[in-house]
């Protein structure tokens, strides 16, 4: 198949990772995939430095003058598409009007990767149950969100974004503690993610400094713009010591082993956050909030605790419960990493996704 992937602007976080991610499998089981985007998206980069064909288009606003460069582009490389997998509204819209003005239109798949709530008015849905082949979305919750403005079940699923388990997987942890800088004798907590207001380090320092113990110890791994703020919290919260801002690292798989618990504290309109499968895939016990499809990996006592959303007690109550019993901490570990490796893995998404573009393009073909 030669699948094409659309995306106006995913910013800088796991929707990009995702797109390059699936596309470079993808290829590797023999496929072509073409990545459209504008110049200004990170994507656009992130993917040619992967060695993708990326195309420039201009994509990130509704206009005619847009609508008529991809509808244009479209038309002559007909022959040669097979599906259309779109990441944003804007490029979803487009690609949707575009096929309607065209003799042999593309099978459009519309895949969903934050849990905002769409807008239930004749015009989406029209969009998400006519002009889209199939939805896909990054979690459960996200495909019942699909489903509450009308679109069947059987129209819709649910691919999580998967772990390259070939890349994060369990390690030695003193290694890892040396390799990260981390001190051997302290307990340590680590979260890794974008460094935006809603991802939670803010709920989370106010629950680590609540935490009468100098030897627990918080990493937090990544850039944002949310970082002179948080840098500011750790100063008037008097967690100087205890809190290293590691910054951004190309090497998160190495850095997940040295941690004693994972945590995703987001409350950020979240798929399900790579974060919290890249530790259930080093085998650490996670605390994870409720936000998106994050309960779709982290079930509660079972692969993880998962606490509601910006609950700064219920945060500090479960760190504190993992740091005291440390079976616990094992038997989780270990049932989070059974569980992401039958269900999270990148094989699985890889498996899901060709099951989608492939049916959607039969169909297309059968019309």
């Amino acid at each position: 198949m030669h699948i094409v992937h659309t995306e106006a602007d995913g910013g800088k976080g796991g929707q990009p990772l995702r797109i390059i991610n699936e596309s470079l499998g993808m290829i590797q089981r023999g496929h072509q995939v073409t990545i459209l985007c504008p110049e200004t998206a990170p994507l656009h980069a992130l993917a040619r430095n992967a060695g993708l064909a990326v195309v420039t288009m201009p994509l990130k606003r509704k206009n005619l003058k847009n609508l008529q460069l991809l509808r244009r582009w479209m038309r002559d490389n007909r022959k040669s598409i097979d599906v259309i997998n779109s990441h944003n509204s804007s490029d979803t819209w487009l690609v949707a009007l575009a096929n309607l003005t065209l003799s042999n239109p593309v099978p459009l798949v519309r895949t969903r990767h934050a849990s905002g709530v769409p807008r239930d008015n004749w015009t989406t849905r029209w969009l998400f149950r006519k002009a889209c082949s199939h939805i896909v979305t990054t979690g459960e919750a996200l495909r019942l969100q699909v489903a509450n403005i009308g679109v069947p079940m059987s129209q819709s699923t649910s691919v999580p974004s998967g772990v390259d388990t070939l890349r994060f997987h369990p390690a030695d942890k003193h290694e890892a503690r040396d390799h990260c800088g981390l001190s051997q004798e302290d307990f340590w907590l680590g979260v890794v993610s974008h460094l935006r207001p809603n991802k939670g380090h803010s709920v989370l320092l106010r629950a680590l400094a609540a935490i009468d113990n100098p030897h627990i110890k918080l990493a937090i791994v990544g850039e944002g713009p949310h970082k002179a703020t948080l840098e500011q919290e750790i100063v008037n919260l008097g967690l100087q010591q205890r809190v290293l801002m590691a910054g951004h690292r190309s090497d998160p798989e190495r850095w997940f082993p040295a941690f004693d618990i994972a945590l995703s504290p987001s409350h950020d309109m979240e798929g399900l956050p790579q974060g919290v499968l890249q530790s259930l895939a080093s085998r650490i016990a996670t605390i994870a909030t409720d936000a998106g499809g994050t309960g779709d990996a982290v079930i509660n006592g079972q692969t993880g605790i998962l606490i509601a959303q910006r609950d700064e007690k219920a945060l500090h109550d479960a760190i504190v419960k993992l740091y005291d019993d440390a079976g616990m901490r094992e038997t989780l570990a270990q049932q989070g990493y059974d569980y992401l490796c039958s269900h999270f893995t990148r094989e699985c998404m890889l498996d899901a996704m060709e099951n989608v573009f492939s049916d959607a393009a039969q169909r297309s073909r059968s019309r």
